[in-house]
């Protein structure tokens, strides 16, 4: 990202203009305007041809490459950049919805024409029976045709997968973890960061005046102020809650379904489809989108934060389990607040759990950072080593941080008690029914998961008290 951002500032200093201007340009150069999608949306603004001769060869060719999302037959996913918050993203949605957002912004400034929002926020509602652009061009359309060619083709998944990039300090090859779909992880962050930025650009566009500033905070540490709150990339799926609603997602969904079926009547893949099962598919895939990419938490793979390989063979684990360990991990003692500090936190702890305690891996299932992410331990599957005696009977969980006096982040609690335990019963690898307990009850001997930490948990709806002898006295935790 960092990259394109850079080519973006050589762009708007021969340009010396807006981010209106910019985009426009970009559309010419990348010669948007061939397909019938954006002839529908957006191609009025970008219809004179463009002469980007101040932007060198490997400077055009890099943009022109970054905008054709493909996946070929090594799994290898081009048209995604690495971010700086550890996450991957497709660049064409991204800029799909900013040129949305754009277009929308200059027609309610120069014409007067009232901005349309989602109901959710308190401008104008939009009016019924309307596919709105900034939707159809970041997610409705790819998400609803995803799963039109998942009921046609029937392959492994509908959604995803997630990858890893062959250097994270000079990413050049970006590799998917299984079979793809037709809307792969990194499409999906793309789409809800364009959805996003262009809903931002749309209702702010005097304080988003390039588009480098709007892209450099929007995946920066600092993000952009917006309706009074934080809005960065490693918040993506809160600012995406807060700005969609799920019937909102619905009817854009079956809406750019329809509009599909308009644009490509000959095409087989619509033959014999009913519009009321357009409408079935398109409530099916916002179900699974909503709960894999806005309910589930965002979890960094091994493969991003720099993982070691595990020392021996796994023992499997047989879910559903039943129980979730919360942990704190006392050392390192201080909150991790971006990627970067987040990742030196779980190798330390790798290194120190291997070389030190003589541990397969990593002993925690799942950790907690302080950056609006989960990060990936032994997983779903694999045997921890966090609670001696219980390792195979839940998962263990533990936040970055010393909590003996101070609480984690809010958001960084949700992410556990709202987002990772509701999933984890949604994909059959935690029993409706599960329980939680601190470190503490289950080991003698250890303030963890840290004073405060503990007493909140004790709040939470499956906390559970658990009672023990100890040195011949009955005691309960």
């Amino acid at each position: 990202m960092n990259s394109v951002i850079g080519i973006l500032k050589d762009l708007e200093f021969h340009l010396n203009g807006t981010l209106n201007l910019a985009v426009r340009e970009l559309f010419r150069e990348l010669e948007y305007c061939n397909g019938k999608l954006w002839q529908q949306f957006l191609c009025p603004m970008a219809s004179v041809p463009s002469d980007m001769s101040y932007l060198n060869e490997p400077q055009r060719t890099f943009l022109r490459h970054l905008v054709n999302h493909t996946v070929d037959a090594s799994l290898i996913e081009h048209g995604v950049v690495l971010t700086p918050d550890g996450t991957t993203i497709s660049l064409s949605p991204l800029l799909a919805g900013i040129a949305v957002g754009s277009k929308r912004r200059q027609e309610t400034v120069l014409l007067g024409t009232p901005l349309v929002t989602d109901s959710s926020n308190n401008s104008r509602p939009e009016p019924q029976f309307t596919l709105d652009p900034l939707f159809a061009t970041t997610i409705a359309m790819d998400l609803g045709m995803a799963f039109l060619l998942f009921q046609t083709n029937q392959s492994e998944a509908a959604l995803g997968p997630n990858g890893c990039w062959d250097n994270i300090s000079a990413p050049h090859t970006f590799t998917l973890m299984g079979p793809p779909s037709n809307i792969t992880d990194a499409f999906i962050n793309g789409a809800m960061d364009g959805l996003i930025l262009g809903a931002l650009v749309a209702e702010k566009y005097e304080t988003t005046s390039s588009l480098s500033a709007l892209l450099g905070g929007y995946y920066g540490r600092k993000g952009l102020i917006w309706r009074n709150r934080v809005t960065r990339s490693n918040f993506r799926r809160n600012n995406f809650a807060a700005l969609v609603s799920e019937e909102k997602l619905r009817d854009q969904v079956r809406r750019s379904m329809e509009l599909l079926r308009q644009l490509n009547e000959d095409s087989p893949l619509f033959e014999g489809i009913t519009s009321e099962e357009t409408g079935l598919l398109a409530n099916q895939a916002v179900d699974e989108f909503m709960a894999l990419y806005v309910e589930c938490p965002a979890i960094i793979p091994r493969c991003m934060w720099g993982a070691r390989p595990y020392r021996g063979t796994p023992a499997q684990l047989t879910l559903p389990l039943n129980s979730v360990y919360v942990h704190h991990t006392s050392t390192p003692s201080k909150p991790c607040q971006t990627f970067s500090a987040c990742s030196a936190d779980m190798r330390s702890m790798q290194r120190f759990h291997q070389d030190v305690r003589g541990w397969d891996d990593i002993g925690y299932s799942f950790i907690v950072g302080s950056d609006g992410y989960l990060y990936q331990g032994r997983g779903w599957h694999w045997v921890g080593a966090h609670t001696l005696g219980y390792n195979s009977k839940g998962f263990g969980v533990s936040f970055i941080g010393d909590y003996m006096k101070t609480l984690p982040a809010t958001f960084a609690l949700e992410l556990l008690k709202n987002n990772f335990l509701q999933c984890a019963v949604r994909g059959s690898r935690l029993q409706a029914n599960y329980t939680i307990y601190g470190h503490r009850q289950m080991v003698l001997n250890t303030s963890c998961p840290g004073d405060r930490l503990f007493q909140e948990i004790e709040t939470w709806k499956r906390f559970k008290v658990r009672c023990f002898m100890d040195k011949g006295a009955h005691s309960c935790v």
